[in-house]
Parts: C-alpha cells; sequence; structure tokens
C-alpha cells in the first residue's frame, strides 16, 4: 500500500501514541474480572489502523511494544506481588513479565508484515489469525510458556459462546476473535477511505460475515448446552473444601521462626473445618496447594505425619491435599538442579505435590507438579541456567522446586460403595488446555485444582485463575473441585458455570455434589488438532511468501 493511499496518511506521533494505547487497554480490559469481554471483538482495530500508519518495520514494531506492554499492564499487573508480601525477586519478575513479554507479540507482527510485503495486504490480513493462533499455541509448548493471557482467556465470563471449545479449547475463541478484527478493520478502512458505500454490495457483505462470526458460537454453544443436559448424569459424590485464608507469607513460619509450631495451628483449623463438614457423609474433602508446609513425609516428621493420620482417621473421609515432598538422590544420580545436605555425598530435591490421605492405608502414590511458574517456582531449562537458581530465589517457602515427571489419576473409594478416579492439578498447571486434557484421556472422571492465590493481594489474578477453570471443565465434560487458599475455591460443572463460589480472601468452608463423567468430548479425544491446523495454513501463508516472484525470477 502507497503512503498516499494509507487511510490516515497524516496521522501524528502522539495520535499513534494514543491509538497503540488504547489498542492494549481495550484487550486489556477484556480479561476477568472485566464484564466488557467484548471488547476483544475490536481491540486490534486500532492497532491495525496504527500499523496502516506507519513506514519501516522498527517503527511498528515500537509502536506494537506499547500496545502490548498496555495490554500487559492491564492484565497482569499483579503478577509482581507489589501490593502484597514486598518479595524483592517476585517484584523482579513482575517486572519483568511486563516489559519483557510483550516481545513475544513481534512473532505473529512481523510473519504478517513478511507475508503482507511479499504476498499483499489481502493476504496479510488472510493470514494473521494463523499466524496469531500457531503464536499463541507454540507459546504454551516450552518452559518460557505463559498462555495465562491467550486471547480467547478473555471469554471466561461469556458461557454460552464458549462452549465450543470441547472442539477447539481456547485457541477457538481467539481465532473467532482475531477474525473477527480483521474483518472490522477492512470495514473500518474502507468506509473511512471512501471505497465502500455504507450500502455497497462490499460493506454488506462484510457487515453479514461480522454478524455471523458474532453470533455462530452463541447458536452452537447453545446447542451444545442442550445436548449435554440432555445426556443422563453421571454417579453423584459429595465433595468438601475447606478455604483457610492463610497468609501465604506467614503460612511456611519463615517470619516467625517456628515453622512446626505454625504448621501445627494451621493443621488445627483444617482438621477443625473438616470435621465440621464429615457430618454430610462426604466422599472427599479437599485442602488447597501446600496446605502441608512441612516435609512431613520425612522419616524425621514421622511423629507430624503420625499425629495428622489418626486425627484424619478420626473423621473417616479421604483428604486431598498439597504438600511439599523430597526426593534424595546421591552424588552419582542427582539431577544438576539438586541441592546438597550436610553430607556432600547426598543430594535432594523438593517438589511441590499433593497427595491421597485415605483413612486407614497407607500414603499412596505423590502427584508431584510438573508444570512449574517460570522463575517463580524454577528457572526455565533450570539445568542448563544453574548459575541462576540460588541467586534467583523467592524469599518465602522453599523455592527452586523440583519438575515432577509422571502424571498420577487417583483412585477414590466412594463412601458408598465403588471407586472413582481423578486427576489433581497444582495452580499454574490448570492454565494448560492440552496437560489437564491429558489426565482425562488417562481415566480422570472429575478433576481437582488446589492453588493458593493469596500472593498478589486483592487484584486481579485470582479472579482470572478461577474463571479460567470454566475451560478446562468445558473441554473435557468434567466437573472441577477448586480449593484455594485465600478463594476463590468453587465446584465448576461441565458447563463452566461455578457452584458455591466463595469470597476472596475469607475463611470458608463447603460441601456440594458433582458428578463422575467417562464420556470424552473431541478436544479430549484430539486434543489441540485445531491449533495445528491453524499453525500448518500459516506454515503455508509463510512458503508461498517465501517463493519467488515472477519478476524476481527475471531479475535475479
Amino acid at each position: 500500500m502507497k503512503p498516499d493511499s494509507r487511510p490516515f496518511p497524516t496521522t501524528r506521533p502522539s495520535h499513534r501514541f494514543a491509538l497503540a494505547v488504547f489498542a492494549g487497554a481495550m484487550l486489556g480490559f477484556s480479561f476477568p474480572p472485566s464484564p466488557f469481554y467484548s471488547l476483544a471483538y475490536v481491540g486490534l482495530v486500532p492497532f491495525f489502523l496504527l500499523v496502516e500508519t506507519l513506514d519501516g518495520t522498527w517503527r511498528i514494531l515500537r509502536y506494537s511494544y506499547v500496545t502490548m506492554f498496555v495490554f500487559h499492564l492491564v492484565t497482569v499487573y499483579w503478577a509482581g506481588g507489589f501490593t502484597h508480601g514486598n518479595d524483592p525477586w517476585m517484584m523482579a519478575a513482575g517486572s519483568a513479565l511486563l516489559t519483557v513479554h510483550p516481545l513475544f507479540y513481534w512473532i505473529p507482527l512481523l510473519l504478517y508484515l513478511f507475508v503482507k510485503r511479499r504476498l499483499g495486504s489481502f493476504a496479510g490480513l488472510l493470514a494473521f489469525p494463523f499466524f496469531w493462533i500457531a503464536y499463541e499455541y507454540s507459546h504454551s509448548l516450552s518452559e518460557f510458556s505463559f498462555p495465562w493471557i491467550t486471547l480467547g482467556n478473555s471469554q471466561a465470563y461469556d458461557l454460552h459462546r464458549i462452549q465450543i471449545v470441547e472442539y477447539t479449547s481456547v485457541y477457538g475463541l481467539s481465532f473467532i476473535i482475531v477474525v473477527f478484527n480483521v474483518l472490522a478493520f477492512v470495514l473500518v478502512v474502507n468506509l473511512a477511505t471512501g471505497k465502500w458505500k455504507p450500502r455497497a454490495h462490499e460493506t454488506v457483505i462484510v457487515l453479514a460475515m461480522l454478524i455471523l462470526v458474532y453470533f455462530a458460537p452463541w447458536l452452537v454453544g447453545e446447542l451444545l448446552a442442550i445436548r449435554h443436559r440432555n445426556k443422563p448424569a453421571g454417579r453423584a459424590l459429595t465433595v468438601g473444601v475447606v478455604q483457610p485464608n492463610f497468609d501465604p507469607w506467614e503460612k511456611w513460619g519463615e517470619r516467625s521462626g517456628a515453622r512446626f509450631d505454625s504448621y501445627r495451628a494451621q493443621v488445627a483449623t483444617y482438621v477443625k473445618e473438616s470435621r465440621a463438614l464429615a457430618s454430610r457423609k462426604l466422599d472427599l474433602i479437599v485442602w488447597p496447594e501446600t496446605a502441608i508446609p512441612i516435609r512431613i513425609l520425612l522419616a524425621q516428621n514421622y511423629g507430624e505425619l503420625r499425629a495428622l493420620r489418626t486425627q484424619l482417621d478420626s473423621i473417616g473421609v479421604p483428604v486431598f491435599t498439597g504438600l511439599p515432598y523430597t526426593r534424595f538422590y546421591d552424588s552419582a544420580s542427582a539431577p544438576v538442579t539438586a541441592s546438597r545436605t550436610s553430607d556432600p555425598s547426598v543430594y535432594y530435591e523438593d517438589f511441590n505435590s499433593a497427595t491421597l490421605l485415605v483413612p486407614g492405608l497407607p500414603v499412596g502414590e505423590v502427584y508431584k507438579k510438573i508444570v512449574l511458574v517460570p522463575y517463580a517456582e524454577r528457572i526455565p531449562y533450570a539445568e542448563t541456567f544453574r548459575f541462576l537458581i540460588e541467586p534467583l530465589k523467592w524469599n518465602v517457602g522453599i523455592g527452586n522446586w523440583g519438575k515432577g515427571e509422571d502424571s498420577v489419576v487417583f483412585t477414590l473409594p466412594l463412601a458408598r460403595g465403588g471407586r472413582a478416579s481423578f486427576a489433581g492439578m497444582i495452580c499454574y498447571e490448570s492454565v494448560y488446555p492440552d496437560f489437564v486434557r491429558k489426565f482425562v484421556e488417562r481415566g480422570a472422571q472429575f478433576l481437582i485444582i488446589i492453588t493458593n492465590d493469596s500472593w498478589w493481594g486483592n487484584t486481579s489474578g485470582a479472579y482470572q485463575h478461577a474463571s479460567y477453570a470454566s475451560f478446562r471443565a468445558i473441554e473435557n465434560r468434567r466437573w472441577i473441585v477448586r480449593a484455594a487458599n485465600g478463594g476463590i475455591s468453587a465446584l465448576v460443572d461441565p458447563f463452566g458455570r461455578l457452584h458455591d463460589e466463595t469470597k476472596l480472601y475469607a475463611s470458608a468452608a463447603f460441601a456440594g455434589e458433582i458428578q463422575v463423567g467417562d464420556e470424552g468430548t473431541f478436544y479430549t479425544r484430539h486434543g489441540d488438532f485445531f491449533a495445528q491446523v491453524c499453525s500448518g495454513v500459516g506454515a503455508l501463508f509463510l512458503l508461498l511468501a517465501l517463493v519467488p516472484r515472477q519478476k524476481e525470477r527475471a531479475n535475479p
């Protein structure tokens, strides 16, 4: 597109900056807890208009950084814990997320610009939604991944439209949003430049496409909901959840220096609330992430474990709880990330873990968290960057968690006889669609998410995390039990609705009924097929752009 044919060739730098900020703000305010999720459908339009006013790749990248920085500032401002705790490393990691992660969005933008310059504006716009999905999908695969602000996540409160994720996962929503933005941009540009008249044939076609893209997911979602409501209900079981609302900076006893005194006081609260819930004839009680903040499974802490098991046996209900797990190695088998004990020949790693404690039975399998929060829980590719492990560590808890390797599906004996299988995800793991799906594929009939969510004060983070559970429930059509230290705890049904939802930063204990499920969805069976197809289409556009054009062949 030549400079004099741009829709807004005279835009001033201040206007461009305003467009960049406006686009980022609209994208950001489409995410929970904001109710304005529809802003995502037009949030990229100012961004596309901005790109059309700029010459040179570097100028485009600079302004795009502004857009994505504002987007991050609005959505994940809380990640550094600036309002609570004030841990220096946590604040540094949060600041890095706000300032560095926007650069990742240069990837789909550069691909779009390349195709646009090689094949024309139409091809560039046609390819952009596929490049965006390819970026989001690939960005969920490495240890540097951060799918928290996948664009489709902004629609968590729109339960009608998000039912389609049982086929496409959240990437299908991202695709629909980006396509709508592209169509809206095309309409705005052509109307603004006078190329199309309001009643022109082209205008009517694009308007019709916009209506279809916006309302078709709603209609499909209604049909899917009706289909699933007409299916027979699964076997019911009753689950209790304890939300203690302990200050995460105090629960480890780090500041008081009395770790075991702090632990015993906390366990007393859990046991008291669990005993009160047990009158409901429960099948299971769920405690949150690291509810047990000591290495209770070590031999030297056997007395604490025996005391806890005695109390739980008297309650008579299985308890699923988070706790640290420690694995020891000799010097020959120790991974490079292991720490050395006082004995120079013995090394160890701690894992953020969870286990099921069944009355009268020994401690069974321990699930060790596999997907760890980059930097906050583990340095990405720590085996390579091991020199960063000690300097970059939280000042609370154990820190530098080991990375688990084996997924675990637990078997729960039911109060009325029979058994049910479930899987438990720990905190950040629940943001990864394919990761959760694999537990269902392995036979999990319901899911549990245990988390803390109390690190950041009364900010958006906990609300976002809680809302994302709706996607995992719909993708696999499974009930989810969500237990958080300081909220938000809830039971999430297979349609994404939250039941018995607790307040943030409040003590609570509740019990409710869920159903087990055996039938898998398309997403459960086939995973990220949609995202992979989009990535393949994006690759085809890129290959077409790489093919030398006729003029280039004639003038080598």
